[in-house]
């Protein structure tokens, strides 16, 4: 709802456009113009009156002058300016011959999690209907695709089980490899208020320093948490601190998990981790005995070769003391970006249609190819990863882009780029002219938030509406009309005249989100789904009264040891992890468009803990050349940094700059997690050398 004020100010409410918190903002519109951005504490189960640096600067977006704000077609020399007739033509002419000397599956579609819900959920059903294919894939692949995977085979769903309120109830918090100072920092403001009584633990490669008063930090070696974790599990079975009751009347499988760690022993926990036994030991007493525990993980916990088995040794200690479907407990896998929950919602996924239903669930797929009249492949597509990679081999001709940065995201950078050059088409929507637009045979002009109305999806599932502000800029348009646009000239005549239409037919297909309408949805905080009916509530706290599956049982989950840690090596002696800044948001290309932003935090850098720095005669500022098997970047470093420490042996990169270099250049794609398809992202072994003036 709109207010306005004296000054012929009007208030406009979204929903930031950043992490997937879910905080409400309000866009303040004089004659027309966005000219601020502000918190009112409208929504109390959210943020308050909590926002951070980014959320304050969404009008900067809005505004900036590098807005895409017409259709853009590659030329010889450059691009040029088209009408949207001539470039949806374009695509749908180059769809058309690539699906029939190819076939449909010879096309992919990348989407973001940053698109509406509905725009999300028409994604999709236009890789399914119109293209024919299940190549269809969101960044969630390259974050938490792994707790999606290992949450939903456990506990029935792959998502967060509490609702935020649940922090000021809970005894002990977790929080491993996530900082959320950084990374969701109204979520920190939740977790050090003054109410808080809960003991806090951290597990952090880099041990940045995430909160105050911390209990227990443990610092294990990258890549290691499956082992640590598995001896948490261990001393709370030998010690009885386990809840026998909850396992035996609520799980299956306990006795099998059991067993599954009988390698894990004191000796090689302590040898492989690097972390002492004495403090797992205190770990697990603070999270058992009836405690009241969260768990909370980032992708510090995912991005490994073994990331869905990383989540479930986690989840395996929620289950063991009963932390799960009870007030002040639970498990929370931190998503990035503001709505990547609700793309995997909608079924931008290459596995799962909208609301969770496999391909391979015969009725549930009956089911949409009714609604859609249109049949739907019933074969498995291929992950974001798996699509760049079949370029080489041929297999993939067309790549449709929506709202995403692989050549900086996707690990192996050149050889992403490489392989975009490679294609009979590419096409990339979005708001500005990224890295990967720059390849682009056809860049189209999307709307962003406060441009366009419709529902976004937080971390806690909870379904709520963000408004439009303002017209989008030139002839920019909203993804979900320029979709159905395109959708219409290859035939499909898609009718939809509004984004509320387009939800109202998901409410119809997906009963967990039927009872959140717009009109609910515009008078109250957002719904928690599953939401099942209109006098429905909603469900802040999942698994209360059972697990998602016919028996109601959780599923514990066999850990066997890792078969692969990425440790150093002689000719690589370091290893490098990635991490984000406060100042800044994925790949940079929003926040790094803020004049207030970009001079809190300018350039790409690498952190170095002192000793090691001092042992390579390195000082700070210097620039040092990383190298590793994949690649090298040369950048500036900063030594011992006041509110980070560095272990040694380790370095800390963000992930959020485009200079020269990019640092994922240096990082393998493989070997992918077998359950989730996640690159490993998070750590690989490396060089680092003082960078010499006579190299310059």
């Amino acid at each position: 709802m709109e207010i306005k004020n004296e000054n012929g100010e009007k208030d406009v409410p979204i929903i930031c456009p950043y992490c997937a918190v879910g905080c409400n903002l309000e866009l303040v519109v004089k004659n027309g113009k966005v000219v601020k951005t502000k918190v009112s504490g409208r929504n109390p189960q959210v943020n308050g009156k909590y926002a951070c640096i980014k959320g304050l600067t969404v009008h900067e977006l809005i505004n900036h002058p590098e807005r895409l704000k017409k259709p853009l077609m590659r030329t010889y020399t450059g691009f040029k300016e088209v009408s949207w007739n001539e470039a949806l033509e374009f695509i749908a002419s180059s769809f058309k011959d690539i699906k029939e000397n190819y076939g449909p599956d010879s096309i992919g579609i990348l989407c973001s999690g940053k698109v509406l819900n509905e725009e999300a959920y028409l994604i999709q059903k236009f890789a399914r209907t119109v293209i024919g294919t299940n190549n269809i894939d969101t960044c969630a692949r390259l974050c938490h695709a792994s707790s999606e995977v290992g949450l939903r085979k456990m506990l029935g769903y792959g998502t967060v089980s509490i609702w935020w309120p649940d922090f000021l109830e809970a005894d002990t918090v977790i929080i491993v490899g996530e900082n959320p100072r950084f990374s969701h920092p109204v979520l920190w403001n939740i977790l050090n208020d003054e109410n808080r009584k809960a003991h806090v633990i951290v597990a952090d490669a880099a041990r940045t320093l995430p909160l105050k008063n911390v209990d227990i930090y443990i610092n294990p070696m990258p890549g290691t948490d499956l082992v640590w974790l598995c001896g948490v599990a261990k001393i709370i079975y030998e010690e009885k601190l386990y809840d026998e009751e909850f396992i035996k009347d609520k799980t299956i499988g306990f006795e099998s998990f059991i067993r599954s760690i009988d390698w894990c022993t004191p000796e090689y926990v302590e040898k492989v981790t690097k972390v002492e036994w004495d403090k797992l030991r205190k770990i697990a007493h603070l999270i058992g005995k009836g405690n009241r525990t969260i768990f909370i993980w980032g992708m510090g916990l995912t991005q490994h070769a073994h990331g869905t088995k990383n989540v479930m040794a986690l989840t395996n200690l929620a289950l063991m003391t009963g932390n799960i479907g009870k007030p002040g407990a639970g498990v929370v896998p931190l998503r990035g970006q503001n709505n990547v929950q609700g793309a995997v919602d909608m079924g931008a996924s290459p596995t799962m249609l909208p609301g969770y239903y496999p391909l391979s669930d015969d009725a549930a797929r009956l089911h949409f190819e009714g609604v859609w009249n249109s049949k739907i492949p019933t074969h498995p597509g291929l992950s974001a990863t798996e699509m760049i990679h079949k370029i080489a081999e041929g297999k993939i001709k067309a790549l449709y882009i929506i709202g995403e940065n692989p050549i900086l995201s996707e690990p192996q950078s050149d050889f992403v780029k490489w392989m975009l050059q490679n294609l009979h088409l590419l096409v990339v929507q979005d708001i500005f002219m990224t890295e990967t637009a720059k390849l682009a045979h056809i860049v189209l002009p999307a709307a962003m938030i406060g441009e366009k109305e419709g529902t976004v999806t937080n971390a806690a599932r909870r379904i709520q509406l963000t408004e439009k502000a303002i017209e989008p800029p030139g002839e920019s348009k909203e993804d979900w009309r320029i979709i159905m646009e395109l959708a219409k000239i290859m035939g499909y005549n898609w009718s939809y005249t509004t984004a509320e239409d387009i939800w109202n037919e998901i409410r119809m297909l997906v009963p967990i989100f039927k009872g959140a309408t717009y009109r609910r949805l515009r008078r109250g905080y957002g719904l928690l789904w599953p939401v099942y009916s209109e006098d429905h509530e909603g469900t802040p706290r999942l698994y209360t009264d059972g697990f998602a599956f016919s028996d109601r049982r959780a599923r514990f989950m066999p850990i066997n040891p890792p078969e692969l840690i990425i440790t150093p090596t002689e000719e690589y002696p370091y290893l490098l992890v990635t991490c984000r800044l406060y100042e800044h948001f994925n790949t940079g290309e929003m926040t790094r468009r803020s004049k207030l932003l970009i001079h809190a935090s300018p350039e790409l850098f690498v952190c170095m803990n002192k000793d090691d720095a001092e042992k390579l005669g390195i000082k700070d500022r210097d620039k040092i050349k990383v190298s590793s098997p994949c690649g090298t970047i040369v950048c500036p470093v900063k030594v011992g940094m006041k509110n980070a420490h560095i272990n040694k042996g380790a370095i800390a990169v963000p992930i959020h700059f485009f200079n020269k270099y990019n640092f994922n250049n240096l990082i393998s794609a493989y070997p992918l997690d077998p359950d989730s398809k996640t690159p490993p992202l998070k750590t690989i072994p490396v060089k680092v050398e003082k960078y010499m003036a006579l190299e310059q």
